[in-house]
């Protein structure tokens, strides 16, 4: 114990306890002698009263600490493109090390926060998107919690181009199994099972968003245009059609409304094939351009890899029941003879897990 420790003590013994015969009539605190007082004061109160935090109780060392040490952790920051058109969503990930923390994560372009999100097991998200043209310098900053301490990820650059130039995209023909799927049950992102939920279609796992962009009007993002999808399924067959004996179906088919940002996404499957047409999937859309047409104009059709279309017919299920399609994106009518190939998709994924892609549409079609 240190000197002013046992000054202290002393100093308190000296002012609550007298010699026998001792009494100060004005001292509110009764006598006590010496030896009782230090009976009845533990140890751990003369410590405290001393200051001291560690006391010897029968030769062994006891110490009372108060912990406020955090665990380090590392964040770091990944965007889901280097560079992206002005008004386009790009998402951006923050993983934080350990995993195990929890908390949130803001997101900053510079200093200005573009937002925050949750971890989940040491991941966080956010999409946005960038309305100007130029370099953005991105980082993310982790909170911290009362077990794990704060941390920024180092900036990560994201290079915005500008809109201001683009092309209209080619019609290509409506087909023969279009049915006006204006009913608001249609208005669904998820068009995998019938609108009552029921015979939903298997087959490899699609994500697709589309953009839509006004090529008369810089490029700008065009909102509320309605965007029909239809499909064959696996095995080449659509619903709703009599001729097809689906005439109460009603899976792979719907239509979303764009956003401000011009985007609708859905979740289907690839389609399969049928007699004379290479792999594809429809859309039509409706905008202020011509909002309720249904004549066979404002289409396009989307493509798909070549390369993954044989692989889908050899060896992955359900498509390799139905063999190899005799036509080809080279000898198809609408990607060569309308489209003119500018309509095939590029996509990430994996026959296993699913596929994503995105594709850019510039009306008027």
């Amino acid at each position: 114990m240190s000197n002013s420790g046992q000054t202290t003590i002393y100093a308190f013994l000296q002012k609550h306890t007298h010699e026998e015969g001792e009494h100060d009539p004005h001292d509110w605190c009764p006598a006590l002698d010496r030896r009782a007082a230090v009976r009845l004061l533990s140890l751990s109160a003369l410590a405290a009263a001393t200051g001291c935090t560690a006391t010897s109780i029968n030769g062994k060392a006891t110490t009372s600490t108060t912990s406020t040490a955090t665990t380090a952790t590392t964040t770091t920051l990944s965007a889901s493109v280097t560079s992206v058109a002005a008004n386009v969503d790009v998402t951006l990930t923050a993983v934080v090390s350990p995993t195990a923390a929890t908390g949130t994560v803001t997101f900053y372009n510079g200093t200005t926060s573009l937002g925050s999100a949750t971890l989940s097991s040491g991941v966080a998200t956010l999409t946005t998107l960038f309305s100007t043209a130029g370099t953005e310098s991105l980082t993310a900053t982790y909170a911290g919690s009362s077990t794990y301490a704060a941390s920024t990820s180092a900036a990560v650059s994201l290079t915005v181009t500008s809109t201001a130039a683009c092309s209209v995209t080619l019609e290509g023909e409506e087909g023969p199994y279009f049915v006006d799927d204006s009913a608001t049950g249609y208005n669904r992102s998820n068009i995998l099972t019938n609108l009552d939920g029921t015979d939903s279609q298997t087959g490899v796992p699609l994500t697709l968003t589309l953009y839509v962009y006004d090529a008369k009007n810089s490029c700008a993002a065009m909102q509320n245009v309605q965007v029909d999808i239809w499909h064959c399924n696996a095995a080449g067959i659509y619903s709703a059609e009599s001729v097809e004996s689906t005439s109460s179906q009603s899976w792979l088919r719907g239509y979303q409304l764009t956003d401000s940002t011009g985007k609708v996404s859905f979740t289907t499957i690839i389609p399969g094939w049928y007699s004379g047409r290479t792999t594809h999937i429809h859309f039509r859309l409706r905008s202020t351009y011509d909002s309720t047409d249904t004549s066979g104009s404002n289409t396009m059709q989307i493509f798909f890899d070549q390369t993954l279309i044989d692989t889908l017919a050899t060896s992955v299920s359900p498509y390799s029941s139905e063999g190899t399609n005799p036509t080809t994106n080279a000898s198809d009518h609408v990607y060569t003879g309308e489209e003119d190939g500018t309509t095939l998709v590029t996509m990430t994924g994996s026959t296993s897990a699913g596929y994503t892609t995105s594709f850019n549409a510039y009306l008027p079609i």
